[in-house]
Protein backbone atom coordinates (compact mmCIF):
# COMPACT_ATOMS: atom_id res chain seq x y z
CA UNK A 1 0.00 0.00 0.00
CA UNK A 2 1.55 3.14 -1.70
CA UNK A 3 1.99 6.15 1.33
CA UNK A 4 0.94 9.88 1.14
CA UNK A 5 4.35 10.76 -0.31
CA UNK A 6 4.06 8.12 -3.35
CA UNK A 7 0.14 9.00 -3.62
CA UNK A 8 1.25 12.55 -4.54
CA UNK A 9 4.33 11.35 -6.47
CA UNK A 10 1.60 9.45 -8.80
CA UNK A 11 -0.52 11.78 -8.93
CA UNK A 12 2.11 14.46 -10.23
CA UNK A 13 3.13 11.83 -12.60
CA UNK A 14 -0.86 11.37 -13.88
CA UNK A 15 -1.51 14.98 -14.59
CA UNK A 16 1.96 15.27 -16.46
CA UNK A 17 0.42 16.25 -19.94
CA UNK A 18 -3.08 16.85 -18.88
CA UNK A 19 -2.58 19.66 -16.99
CA UNK A 20 -4.44 22.19 -19.57
CA UNK A 21 -7.69 19.38 -19.88
CA UNK A 22 -7.46 19.19 -15.49
CA UNK A 23 -7.61 22.71 -15.18
CA UNK A 24 -10.54 23.11 -17.91
CA UNK A 25 -12.34 20.77 -17.07
CA UNK A 26 -12.65 21.89 -13.63
CA UNK A 27 -13.16 25.16 -14.25
CA UNK A 28 -15.98 24.69 -16.79
CA UNK A 29 -17.04 22.79 -13.82
CA UNK A 30 -17.16 26.06 -11.67
CA UNK A 31 -18.75 27.72 -13.92
CA UNK A 32 -21.77 25.30 -14.81
CA UNK A 33 -22.61 24.62 -11.07
CA UNK A 34 -22.48 28.57 -10.78
CA UNK A 35 -25.14 28.89 -13.61
CA UNK A 36 -27.23 26.41 -12.58
CA UNK A 37 -27.12 27.77 -8.90
CA UNK A 38 -28.83 30.63 -10.17
CA UNK A 39 -32.48 28.77 -10.00
CA UNK A 40 -31.52 28.84 -6.01
CA UNK A 41 -33.12 31.62 -5.93
CA UNK A 42 -36.69 30.00 -6.34
CA UNK A 43 -38.04 28.76 -3.18
CA UNK A 44 -38.01 25.02 -2.47
CA UNK A 45 -38.61 23.97 -6.09
CA UNK A 46 -35.28 25.59 -7.48
CA UNK A 47 -33.46 24.30 -4.46
CA UNK A 48 -33.96 20.79 -5.40
CA UNK A 49 -33.69 21.34 -9.25
CA UNK A 50 -30.12 22.12 -7.76
CA UNK A 51 -29.27 19.33 -6.60
CA UNK A 52 -30.82 16.58 -8.68
CA UNK A 53 -28.80 18.40 -11.85
CA UNK A 54 -26.08 19.02 -9.18
CA UNK A 55 -25.68 15.04 -8.06
CA UNK A 56 -24.97 13.48 -11.30
CA UNK A 57 -22.56 16.22 -12.58
CA UNK A 58 -20.47 16.06 -9.69
CA UNK A 59 -20.06 12.49 -10.32
CA UNK A 60 -19.37 12.69 -13.38
CA UNK A 61 -16.80 15.37 -12.62
CA UNK A 62 -15.20 12.42 -10.09
CA UNK A 63 -15.23 9.92 -13.22
CA UNK A 64 -13.18 12.17 -15.32
CA UNK A 65 -10.77 12.41 -12.89
CA UNK A 66 -10.75 9.32 -12.07
CA UNK A 67 -10.12 8.17 -16.06
CA UNK A 68 -7.20 11.14 -15.99
CA UNK A 69 -5.29 9.12 -13.37
CA UNK A 70 -5.66 6.41 -15.53
CA UNK A 71 -4.24 8.03 -18.49
CA UNK A 72 -7.45 7.30 -20.30
CA UNK A 73 -7.48 10.86 -22.10
CA UNK A 74 -11.12 11.75 -21.62
CA UNK A 75 -12.66 14.61 -23.89
CA UNK A 76 -14.12 17.41 -21.88
CA UNK A 77 -17.84 16.12 -21.99
CA UNK A 78 -16.80 12.93 -20.37
CA UNK A 79 -17.63 15.76 -17.27
CA UNK A 80 -21.53 14.94 -18.44
CA UNK A 81 -21.11 10.68 -18.56
CA UNK A 82 -22.85 10.87 -14.98
CA UNK A 83 -26.37 11.43 -16.71
CA UNK A 84 -25.69 8.95 -18.74
CA UNK A 85 -26.98 6.58 -15.42
CA UNK A 86 -28.96 9.35 -14.01
CA UNK A 87 -31.33 7.12 -11.61
CA UNK A 88 -28.88 5.04 -10.24
CA UNK A 89 -26.12 8.42 -9.70
CA UNK A 90 -29.13 10.41 -8.17
CA UNK A 91 -30.19 7.73 -6.31
CA UNK A 92 -26.18 7.19 -4.32
CA UNK A 93 -26.06 10.93 -4.12
CA UNK A 94 -29.07 11.32 -2.19
CA UNK A 95 -28.34 8.38 0.03
CA UNK A 96 -24.57 9.36 0.77
CA UNK A 97 -25.99 13.08 2.03
CA UNK A 98 -28.90 11.75 3.65
CA UNK A 99 -26.63 8.83 5.97
CA UNK A 100 -23.96 11.58 6.27
CA UNK A 101 -26.52 14.12 7.75
CA UNK A 102 -28.49 12.20 10.04
CA UNK A 103 -24.69 11.03 11.51
CA UNK A 104 -24.05 14.48 11.86
CA UNK A 105 -27.06 14.84 13.72
CA UNK A 106 -25.30 13.27 16.82
CA UNK A 107 -22.43 15.48 16.42
CA UNK A 108 -19.88 17.10 13.22
CA UNK A 109 -17.43 14.82 14.05
CA UNK A 110 -19.01 11.59 13.36
CA UNK A 111 -20.40 13.31 9.90
CA UNK A 112 -16.65 14.09 8.69
CA UNK A 113 -15.92 10.73 9.53
CA UNK A 114 -18.99 8.68 7.61
CA UNK A 115 -18.31 11.46 4.85
CA UNK A 116 -15.01 9.66 4.39
CA UNK A 117 -16.16 5.90 4.97
CA UNK A 118 -18.63 7.00 1.57
CA UNK A 119 -15.85 8.83 -0.27
CA UNK A 120 -15.18 5.61 -2.75
CA UNK A 121 -19.18 5.20 -3.78
CA UNK A 122 -18.83 6.98 -6.71
CA UNK A 123 -16.06 5.51 -8.26
CA UNK A 124 -17.25 1.89 -7.21
CA UNK A 125 -20.39 2.80 -9.25
CA UNK A 126 -18.49 3.60 -12.18
CA UNK A 127 -16.17 0.18 -12.37
CA UNK A 128 -19.12 -1.60 -11.48
CA UNK A 129 -21.93 -1.01 -13.93
CA UNK A 130 -24.03 -3.83 -12.11
CA UNK A 131 -23.45 -2.95 -8.29
CA UNK A 132 -26.78 -1.32 -6.68
CA UNK A 133 -26.38 2.37 -4.92
CA UNK A 134 -26.74 0.89 -1.34
CA UNK A 135 -24.39 -2.07 -2.11
CA UNK A 136 -22.09 0.15 -3.56
CA UNK A 137 -22.26 2.28 -0.08
CA UNK A 138 -21.76 -0.70 1.91
CA UNK A 139 -18.43 -1.77 -0.26
CA UNK A 140 -17.09 1.61 0.35
CA UNK A 141 -17.48 1.29 3.80
CA UNK A 142 -15.62 -1.78 3.72
CA UNK A 143 -12.57 -0.46 1.74
CA UNK A 144 -12.59 2.37 4.14
CA UNK A 145 -12.10 0.54 7.33
CA UNK A 146 -8.88 1.30 8.72
CA UNK A 147 -7.97 3.79 5.87
CA UNK A 148 -10.01 7.17 6.68
CA UNK A 149 -7.01 8.61 8.70
CA UNK A 150 -4.79 7.79 5.69
CA UNK A 151 -7.08 9.55 3.25
CA UNK A 152 -7.68 12.56 5.40
CA UNK A 153 -4.41 13.36 5.44
CA UNK A 154 -3.62 13.30 1.99
CA UNK A 155 -6.55 15.80 1.31
CA UNK A 156 -5.11 17.83 3.97
CA UNK A 157 -1.55 18.15 2.44
CA UNK A 158 -3.03 19.56 -0.39
CA UNK A 159 -5.62 21.79 1.45
CA UNK A 160 -3.74 23.50 3.29
CA UNK A 161 -3.26 25.90 0.90
CA UNK A 162 -6.67 27.69 1.13
CA UNK A 163 -6.10 28.41 4.74
CA UNK A 164 -3.77 31.50 4.02
CA UNK A 165 -6.20 33.45 1.97
CA UNK A 166 -8.83 32.32 4.65
CA UNK A 167 -7.09 33.87 7.12
CA UNK A 168 -5.88 36.65 5.20
CA UNK A 169 -9.07 37.82 4.63
CA UNK A 170 -10.32 36.82 8.07
CA UNK A 171 -7.94 39.38 8.93
CA UNK A 172 -8.88 42.29 6.90
CA UNK A 173 -12.09 41.78 7.74
CA UNK A 174 -11.74 42.16 11.90
CA UNK A 175 -9.21 45.52 11.22
CA UNK A 176 -12.47 46.92 8.95
CA UNK A 177 -15.10 46.45 11.90
CA UNK A 178 -11.97 47.66 14.07
CA UNK A 179 -11.89 50.81 12.05
CA UNK A 180 -15.54 51.60 12.11
CA UNK A 181 -15.79 51.03 15.84
CA UNK A 182 -16.94 53.86 17.72
CA UNK A 183 -15.62 54.37 20.94
CA UNK A 184 -18.70 55.05 23.89
CA UNK A 185 -17.46 56.80 26.68
CA UNK A 186 -20.38 56.27 28.51
CA UNK A 187 -19.85 52.65 29.03
CA UNK A 188 -16.44 52.80 27.90
CA UNK A 189 -16.47 50.12 25.71
CA UNK A 190 -16.51 49.78 21.69
CA UNK A 191 -19.67 49.55 20.26
CA UNK A 192 -19.44 47.92 16.60
CA UNK A 193 -21.75 49.45 14.12
CA UNK A 194 -20.38 48.61 11.05
CA UNK A 195 -23.41 48.78 8.45
CA UNK A 196 -24.69 51.92 10.10
CA UNK A 197 -21.35 53.75 9.71
CA UNK A 198 -20.45 52.35 5.84
CA UNK A 199 -21.61 55.93 4.70
CA UNK A 200 -18.95 57.36 6.50
CA UNK A 201 -15.92 55.29 5.49
CA UNK A 202 -13.89 57.61 3.03
CA UNK A 203 -14.02 56.59 -0.91
CA UNK A 204 -10.78 55.23 -0.86
CA UNK A 205 -10.68 52.65 1.94
CA UNK A 206 -14.47 51.94 0.87
CA UNK A 207 -12.73 50.60 -2.61
CA UNK A 208 -9.31 49.36 -1.08
CA UNK A 209 -11.92 46.96 1.18
CA UNK A 210 -14.06 46.44 -1.69
CA UNK A 211 -10.76 45.39 -4.17
CA UNK A 212 -9.37 43.42 -1.24
CA UNK A 213 -12.30 41.19 -1.08
CA UNK A 214 -12.42 40.89 -4.72
CA UNK A 215 -8.54 39.94 -5.04
CA UNK A 216 -9.39 37.27 -2.43
CA UNK A 217 -12.04 35.36 -4.09
CA UNK A 218 -10.22 35.84 -7.56
CA UNK A 219 -7.17 33.68 -5.29
CA UNK A 220 -9.43 31.01 -3.68
CA UNK A 221 -11.12 30.65 -7.55
CA UNK A 222 -7.05 29.90 -9.06
CA UNK A 223 -6.25 27.99 -6.24
CA UNK A 224 -9.25 25.81 -6.62
CA UNK A 225 -8.86 25.02 -10.49
CA UNK A 226 -4.91 24.21 -9.66
CA UNK A 227 -5.51 22.34 -6.39
CA UNK A 228 -8.75 20.59 -6.68
CA UNK A 229 -8.02 18.73 -9.76
CA UNK A 230 -4.92 17.55 -7.73
CA UNK A 231 -7.21 16.35 -5.23
CA UNK A 232 -9.20 14.65 -7.12
CA UNK A 233 -6.71 13.06 -8.93
CA UNK A 234 -4.91 12.16 -6.05
CA UNK A 235 -8.42 10.47 -4.62
CA UNK A 236 -8.67 8.55 -7.62
CA UNK A 237 -4.99 7.41 -6.99
CA UNK A 238 -5.97 6.35 -3.73
CA UNK A 239 -8.62 4.63 -4.81
CA UNK A 240 -6.69 2.37 -7.36
CA UNK A 241 -4.49 1.35 -4.71
CA UNK A 242 -6.65 0.97 -1.58
CA UNK A 243 -8.70 -1.91 -3.64
CA UNK A 244 -5.27 -3.58 -4.89
CA UNK A 245 -4.53 -4.18 -1.22
CA UNK A 246 -8.25 -4.73 0.02
CA UNK A 247 -10.51 -6.09 -2.83
CA UNK A 248 -13.49 -6.26 -2.69
CA UNK A 249 -16.62 -7.15 -0.29
CA UNK A 250 -16.40 -10.98 -0.76
CA UNK A 251 -13.17 -10.79 -3.14
CA UNK A 252 -9.83 -11.94 -1.11
CA UNK A 253 -7.46 -9.46 -1.48
CA UNK A 254 -5.23 -8.95 -5.05
CA UNK A 255 -2.08 -9.18 -3.08
CA UNK A 256 0.49 -12.38 -2.85
CA UNK A 257 2.40 -11.25 0.02
CA UNK A 258 -0.71 -12.14 2.73
CA UNK A 259 1.26 -12.27 6.26
CA UNK A 260 -0.45 -14.71 8.76
CA UNK A 261 -2.46 -13.26 11.55
CA UNK A 262 -1.94 -14.14 14.76
CA UNK A 263 -5.77 -15.33 14.78
CA UNK A 264 -4.87 -17.99 12.45
CA UNK A 265 -2.60 -20.82 12.04
CA UNK A 266 0.60 -20.28 9.73
CA UNK A 267 -0.15 -23.68 7.24
CA UNK A 268 3.14 -22.90 5.04
CA UNK A 269 3.46 -21.81 1.65
CA UNK A 270 0.77 -22.92 -0.53
CA UNK A 271 1.51 -25.87 -3.07
CA UNK A 272 -0.40 -27.93 -5.54
CA UNK A 273 -0.04 -31.82 -5.44
CA UNK A 274 0.39 -33.13 -8.97
CA UNK A 275 -2.66 -35.49 -9.79
CA UNK A 276 -0.99 -39.13 -9.69
CA UNK A 277 -2.59 -41.61 -12.53
CA UNK A 278 -4.00 -45.05 -11.66
CA UNK A 279 -2.17 -47.69 -12.43
CA UNK A 280 -4.44 -50.88 -14.21
CA UNK A 281 -4.07 -53.84 -12.05
CA UNK A 282 -1.95 -56.99 -13.33
CA UNK A 283 -3.96 -59.56 -15.07
CA UNK A 284 -3.94 -62.93 -13.01
CA UNK A 285 -1.89 -65.95 -14.47
CA UNK A 286 -4.48 -68.08 -15.76
CA UNK A 287 -4.52 -71.76 -13.19
CA UNK A 288 -3.01 -75.03 -14.36
CA UNK A 289 -5.73 -77.74 -13.71
CA UNK A 290 -4.41 -81.54 -13.87
CA UNK A 291 -6.28 -83.70 -15.71
CA UNK A 292 -9.68 -84.10 -14.09
CA UNK A 293 -13.52 -83.58 -15.67
CA UNK A 294 -15.57 -81.23 -14.30
CA UNK A 295 -18.87 -81.40 -15.31
CA UNK A 296 -19.09 -81.96 -19.33
CA UNK A 297 -16.04 -80.31 -20.13
CA UNK A 298 -12.55 -81.79 -19.45
CA UNK A 299 -10.07 -79.72 -18.26
CA UNK A 300 -6.65 -80.92 -19.28
CA UNK A 301 -3.28 -79.66 -17.97
CA UNK A 302 -1.20 -78.81 -20.84
CA UNK A 303 1.86 -81.19 -21.89
CA UNK A 304 4.81 -80.51 -21.37
CA UNK A 305 6.88 -80.14 -23.93
CA UNK A 306 10.11 -82.65 -23.81
CA UNK A 307 13.77 -81.32 -25.14
CA UNK A 308 14.55 -83.74 -28.08
CA UNK A 309 18.13 -85.17 -27.68
CA UNK A 310 20.88 -83.82 -29.43
CA UNK A 311 22.83 -85.81 -32.17
CA UNK A 312 26.15 -85.99 -31.46
CA UNK A 313 28.57 -84.80 -33.50
CA UNK A 314 32.27 -85.62 -34.00
CA UNK A 315 33.73 -83.04 -31.60
CA UNK A 316 30.72 -84.45 -28.70
CA UNK A 317 32.31 -87.87 -29.65
CA UNK A 318 36.03 -86.65 -29.15
CA UNK A 319 34.94 -84.82 -25.79
CA UNK A 320 33.55 -87.51 -24.70
CA UNK A 321 36.32 -89.85 -25.27
CA UNK A 322 38.63 -87.22 -23.29
CA UNK A 323 36.32 -87.02 -20.59
CA UNK A 324 35.32 -90.80 -19.63
CA UNK A 325 38.12 -91.88 -17.04
CA UNK A 326 40.39 -94.67 -18.23
CA UNK A 327 40.12 -98.08 -16.90
CA UNK A 328 43.38 -100.26 -15.12
CA UNK A 329 44.40 -102.73 -17.87
CA UNK A 330 44.17 -106.52 -17.20
CA UNK A 331 47.53 -108.53 -17.23
CA UNK A 332 48.51 -110.78 -19.34
CA UNK A 333 48.30 -113.87 -17.44
CA UNK A 334 44.82 -113.19 -16.63
CA UNK A 335 44.26 -113.18 -20.28
CA UNK A 336 46.08 -116.17 -21.44
CA UNK A 337 44.14 -118.28 -19.37
CA UNK A 338 40.99 -116.98 -20.47
CA UNK A 339 42.01 -118.17 -23.99
CA UNK A 340 42.88 -121.56 -22.77
CA UNK A 341 39.44 -122.24 -21.28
Amino acid sequence: MMSISEVRKMTKQALKGNWGLAIGGMALAYVILGAVSMINFIPVLGTIAYYIFAGPFMIGAMWFFLAISRQEKPDIGYLFSGFKTFGRNLLAAVLVFIFTFLWSLLFLIPGIIKSFSYSQTFMILRDDPNISPLDAITESRHRMNGHKGRLFGLILSYAWVFFIPVIIMMVLGIVAMASTAMFDYSTSSYSYEYYSSMPDMSPVFAMIFVLGYFLMAAVLFGLAIWIYPQILVAMAVFYDDLYASTGTFNEAPATDDLEPTPYTPDEGPSYTIPPVEPTPPEEPEAPQFENKTWGSESMVEPEKETPTPEQPTENSDTISEAVRPSQPEESTDQQNNDEQK
